[in-house]
């Protein structure tokens, strides 16, 4: 990581040591929670603070960092899913074209071991994306946390995660992966007007 971005990771991990446990949990989640859900596309930790915004590879991989930072052991997991199935309410207007199309997506999330268990952990989606009917969730640092898509199935990441993720997209059917490329570029336009529209990036 770059300096100044190393800094800020120091100062996120510094800011909750005078915290139980379980306040440092929920504290380190929320803040990477609300870091804006959109591009840049890399899931590198420093980019999606310099930038303050990042998918959910990027978000979870930041989470993972703290996380470790704190003691805890944390493994990577992917969710097969289908993202015309994303339980947005209501379903925005610029998505209707792909309602209802069979578009296989990989959605990444963390299990966090915490005492015997290994919980469930999801950042994906920021605070303000609830005024446009995304799953947005709090975390009292013991539970687990539902998973923001319609799940199918879920199984390990394998490392490097950049690399597993282009075989799991190169196996897709070439109709389904030009279908699922459409529906990202347009849900991150979407939401980055969203923001515009409302102001200091956040969806208001």
């Amino acid at each position: 990581m770059q300096s100044d971005s190393a800094a800020q990771f120091q100062d996120l991990a510094g800011c909750i040591e005078c915290l139980s446990p379980q306040e440092r949990l929920v504290c380190a989640y929320l803040s990477i929670r609300d870091i804006p859900y959109g591009s840049p596309n890399s899931p590198s930790p420093s980019t999606v603070i310099e930038r303050n915004r990042g998918t959910g590879k990027g978000k979870h991989m930041l989470l993972k960092m703290v996380l470790l930072s704190l003691g805890y052991e944390v493994k990577q997991f992917w969710a097969r899913h289908d993202f015309s199935r994303l339980p947005i309410h209501p379903w925005p207007d610029a998505l209707t074209a792909f309602r209802g199309e069979k578009i296989t997506g990989f959605h990444d999330f963390l299990k966090v071991r915490i005492g015997d268990r290994w919980v469930t952990v999801d950042a994906t989606y920021d605070a303000p994306l609830e005024r446009l009917g995304f799953p947005v969730y709090a975390w009292d640092g013991l539970g687990d946390i539902p998973l923001p898509v319609a799940v199918e199935e879920t199984f390990p990441v394998e490392e490097p995660i950049d690399e597993h993720k282009r075989k799991l997209v190169a196996a897709l059917p070439e109709t389904m992966r030009q279908k699922r490329k459409e529906f990202l570029k347009t849900l991150k336009k979407w939401l980055e007007e969203e923001r515009s529209r409302c102001g200091h990036g956040h969806a208001k």
